[in-house]
């Protein structure tokens, strides 16, 4: 739940929720998704957030993993959404094509 939260916050459907409301993980998984989406706009806040919680209750390489999570989670949804565009395309010329 946590995680498509953040997913709608990145991708800007839904209000910024505050950096302090999110787990250690979750501010790892919020800066891969950030960096998955292309959202530059956003990291500067996640930068600052991790530099005011200083130590992490979690280790570096878990965060590393927890951020890989996130771009790969991002990079998932954006090619899922292209790959919808496209055939609703296809189903549009197709319909051109055949009169409908």
């Amino acid at each position: 739940m946590a995680l498509a939260a953040s997913v709608s916050f990145i991708s800007g459907c839904a209000q910024e929720k505050p950096m302090t409301s999110y787990d250690d993980a979750g501010l790892c998984v919020l800066k891969g998704q950030a960096m998955g989406y292309g959202n530059t706009a956003i990291m500067p806040k996640i930068q600052a957030e991790f530099a005011r919680r200083g130590d992490l209750s979690i280790s570096k390489d878990d965060c590393d993993t927890y951020i890989q999570t996130g771009k790969q989670s991002a990079q998932v949804d954006m090619q899922s959404t292209r790959d919808i565009i496209n055939r609703s395309q296809r189903s549009q010329a197709i319909n051109a094509i055949q009169g409908y």
